[in-house]
């Protein structure tokens, strides 16, 4: 089932038997509940279609926010020359990066040093755009570590953090005090 059809149901017809009340509820995909817990703590979800969907939707939010392409930087150069993204001397007002995956339980953000460098997040823009697939999601943070312990076998990456803290104004859970809120774009492209 394509990800968007979680949200908006497929146009295959319903079953007409009734379900038993004593039966579980059915759980939440874990792409909807991302995208639940995501929004709920701030961030700003946006599903892609395809490549050009994102780069439509890339290119809104910085007419949104009145930014100019050498106020946004990455550290990818794929991501650079996809987003025709122009170095600049000037302080960032936002960095456009991937992610390692998308924790469900959480609506967090896995990423590491690959995506940051050794930067700590406070060092980070304000701003943050983050690029995902629609394979990126994983049920909690230790089937997400699983994933990086098998994607990066012999090369185990560092400074592996969450983002979780979008907006202070929506976060009140003790753990996250001292931690940096970030505006938090989030561009997930369907995979084929």
């Amino acid at each position: 089932m394509r990800f968007f059809d979680q949200f908006f149901g497929s146009k295959k017809p319903k079953q007409s038997a009734e379900k038993s009340k004593y039966l579980p509820k059915e759980a939440e995909s874990k792409e909807v509940l991302f995208a639940k817990k995501f929004i709920e703590r701030g961030g700003k979800f946006i599903y892609c279609e395809d490549a050009t969907a994102t780069f439509s939707y890339f290119n809104q939010i910085i007419e949104e926010n009145g930014w100019t392409a050498d106020e946004i930087e990455s550290n990818s150069p794929v991501l650079s020359s996809f987003f025709n993204l122009i170095p600049s001397e000037k302080k960032p007002k936002a960095l456009v990066l991937h992610c390692e995956y998308l924790v469900a339980n959480k609506g967090a953000v896995l990423i590491c040093n690959r995506q940051i460098q050794e930067k700590k997040l406070s060092e980070l823009p304000e701003n943050l755009i983050i690029i995902a697939k629609t394979n990126d999601f994983k049920n909690d943070v230790s089937e997400a570590m699983t994933s990086i312990n098998k994607k990066y076998k012999n090369n185990l990456p560092s400074n592996i953090t969450t983002l979780n803290a979008f907006d202070p104004t929506k976060e009140n859970d003790f753990l996250s005090y001292g931690g940096n809120a970030k505006h938090l774009y989030l561009l997930v492209q369907e995979v084929n």
